[in-house]
């Protein structure tokens, strides 16, 4: 799906964030997945689960947003990572034959570029926060089940505390996005996501309740947005067979 250097790379320096942030650190998306189910993944197919091109992080809003977590957060990417701002995501540029930082006015073919990105991701936006941050943010409002509810688990990575949504808020979460996907990879990693959160973890699926999270009238959403091609691109990916797919991800989403 993705190119293992890309991957690889964006797991080099999700050890640099997490070791330079602030703990705990909300971990979302694809590297979220990859620290509930690598383990069991790995154990049964002898290699690691999917990883991710993109470090997703996510932040409570609220108090002082000068003071804030979020504004930490991009103070120590920018000037200890050298990360650069761009519209609501931080990256760096990465040089794909030398894995070496592209600094800054050096010109390097695009084929030749890697654009490493943070994306940062919050459980709202007050009225004030373009005007503090010059940016306007991704939103996930099932963040604020995570902080609120503290429906999160907390981990330890590389030196510190990360805290990841807990499963059935993953899948509520990948549940929302499949539907607006508009590129192809990034609908088919969200299969693969919810099938992996589902069969390579300790969940019960009897147990699990999606409606908890979000509509029924989105669960048929995402349903009716998965295809035959993509369940069949999907289970190539993830070494399981179509159907077996198919089955589990309807048994999630018509709970």
């Amino acid at each position: 799906m993705y190119k293992e250097f890309e991957t690889r790379t964006s797991y080099n320096y999700l050890k640099e964030v997490i070791k330079n942030l602030n703990e705990p650190i909300c971990i979302l998306g694809g590297w979220a997945v990859f620290f509930h189910v690598n383990e069991k993944f790995e154990k049964a197919q002898g290699r690691p689960y999917l990883g991710s091109r993109d470090i997703d992080l996510g932040f409570n809003i609220s108090g002082d947003l000068k003071q804030s977590a979020l504004s930490q957060a991009i103070s120590i990417l920018t000037k200890n990572l050298n990360f650069k701002p761009l519209s609501f995501r931080l990256v760096k540029e990465i040089h794909t034959e030398t894995e070496e930082e592209i600094k800054n006015g050096e010109i390097v073919q695009a084929h030749f570029v890697f654009p490493m990105y943070v994306d940062l991701i919050v459980d709202s936006i007050p009225r004030d926060f373009r005007e503090i941050f010059g940016f306007s943010p991704i939103d996930e409002p099932l963040l604020k089940t995570v902080f609120e509810k503290k429906e999160f688990v907390i981990i330890k990575k590389f030196g510190n505390k990360l805290l990841l949504p807990k499963i059935g808020v993953l899948l509520a979460m990948k549940a929302s996005s499949i539907p607006n996907r508009d590129r192809e990879h990034k609908k088919i990693k969200d299969i693969c996501d919810m099938f992996a959160l589902a069969w390579y973890s300790d969940i019960k699926l009897a147990n699990v309740n999606l409606t908890k999270y979000v509509s029924k009238n989105n669960l048929k959403k995402c349903l009716k947005s998965i295809t035959q091609d993509g369940l069949e691109k999907s289970a190539a990916q993830i070494g399981h067979d179509k159907e077996e797919l198919k089955r589990i991800i309807n048994l999630i989403c018509k709970k």
